[in-house]
């Protein structure tokens, strides 16, 4: 046997020992499986054995629901996501899927809405929260917001501004990051996803990728703050002395 294969069998779980190693239980694992969400494994005779290529899968699938990902989407994300790709590979994947937000948005009932308020939110106000979209009025009494995006609004509130302000200054910002949001992908694609993809980078690399792009999420985030800044700044200076 090559040193290659004692390694490969080294790494060799059983579904039982998978399970362990990701925290899940067996049967969550079959259900993966069967999703689509899980590559079949290697048979050694009538037993699977799974690597650590599973195994990085199987933890992507847990972080992914536990940022707020139905299975749906992570069964459509998934599928872009070769077979026999390596843990390395999943990492620089879910590294790109991972939020930019640290929470994730909750639903909750206009008491829990309340509650995480910290004050009564009357209709009107729930109004005047949806026009800045920090909230999402769904059905049956329930909304969706971000507690960040709940505190920043409410402080917007406090300050009393129309509600036809609330409403355009929301679009107005939502237009100008969408396109930011869209070319700043476009960059990432092209600087950092194209040569991975087709294979430009070294092994080392490619393994510091999913680290990277992690780092460069807070980054690039300040970054536009800073801007914002300074071009808000700017104008106001330019209006009051146009000189």
């Amino acid at each position: 046997m090559s040193e290659a294969e004692v390694a490969d069998e080294a790494q060799a779980l059983t579904v039982d020992e998978l399970a362990v190693a990701a925290g899940v239980t067996v049967r969550t694992v079959r259900f993966y499986a069967t999703k689509g969400l899980l590559p079949p494994p290697q048979l050694d005779g009538r037993t699977g054995r799974y690597d650590a290529g599973h195994l990085a899968r199987l933890q992507l699938v847990r972080d992914l629901q536990a940022k707020g990902f139905t299975l749906q989407a992570i069964e459509r994300f998934l599928e872009r996501v070769p077979d026999d790709a390596t843990p390395a590979d999943v990492a620089v994947f879910g590294a790109l899927l991972s939020p930019w937000v640290t929470d994730p948005p909750q639903v909750l009932t206009r008491e829990e809405l309340d509650e995480l308020a910290g004050r009564r939110v009357d209709e009107s106000a729930l109004q005047d929260l949806a026009a800045t979209g920090a909230v999402e009025i769904l059905d049956e009494g329930r909304v969706r917001t971000r507690p960040a995006d709940l505190e920043l609004a409410l402080e917007l509130l406090d300050v009393a501004v129309p509600r036809e302000m609330l409403e355009e200054s929301h679009r107005m910002i939502e237009a100008a990051t969408g396109q930011l949001a869209e070319d700043l992908a476009a960059l990432l694609r092209r600087h950092l996803l194209r040569p991975y993809l087709q294979d430009e980078m070294s092994p080392e690399q490619s393994a510091a990728l999913s680290d990277a792009i992690e780092r460069l999420k807070p980054l690039t985030i300040q970054a536009v703050v800073n801007a914002m800044q300074r071009a808000v700044d700017r104008a106001v200076r330019e209006r009051v002395d146009p000189t």
